[in-house]
């Protein structure tokens, strides 16, 4: 089964979330929540880039009697190569790029837009709900020149696959 959130990518000071909830096979059912990376009001002749921060939390909890292992991968659905992430403001685009560790060097994705995917696993109980919350981190090239100064957005499907 799939669970899908919506992950904004902003540019702008907002908080947006989203959960969506399904049962999978078996007892265990799981939700998929997250908060939104947000740049801020982008400048294009800063000098150094702007980062942020956002989550993806999975909860997951049974209905059965006994504790279940369960298992599955958290998949980024994007229209373009994870290598050409962009923010817009109308038709004007601003690069940017998505992290699984804070040094900003392991990219979620490669050049295809193939390896959008992270493994999850665990185990949930009747009294012990499952919950992990992975930390996105990402970065906006500085000197993007063909840019202005604004806010700028792109949504990306973060969907929860077990």
């Amino acid at each position: 089964m799939s669970r899908m959130s919506t992950l904004m990518i902003l540019c702008m000071a907002i908080s947006v979330s989203s959960a969506v909830q399904a049962e999978a096979s078996g007892n265990v059912q799981c939700s998929l929540a997250t908060t939104p990376l947000q740049f801020g009001y982008y400048v294009p002749f800063q000098r150094a880039p702007a980062e942020s921060t956002g989550t993806i939390t999975v909860n997951c909890t049974t209905s059965g009697f006994e504790t279940e292992r369960w298992s599955g991968v958290i998949t980024l659905t994007v229209s373009r190569p994870s290598s050409d992430r962009q923010l817009k403001q109308g038709n004007v685009p601003v690069s940017y790029q998505i992290y699984l560790d804070p040094a900003r060097t392991l990219m979620w994705g490669d050049e295809t837009g193939n390896a959008n995917v992270l493994p999850v696993s665990g185990m949930v109980g009747p009294t012990t709900p499952y919950r992990q919350t992975i930390t996105m981190y990402g970065r906006m090239p500085a000197l993007q020149r063909s840019a202005h100064a604004g806010h700028y957005g792109d949504t990306v499907t973060a969907v929860l696959d077990y």
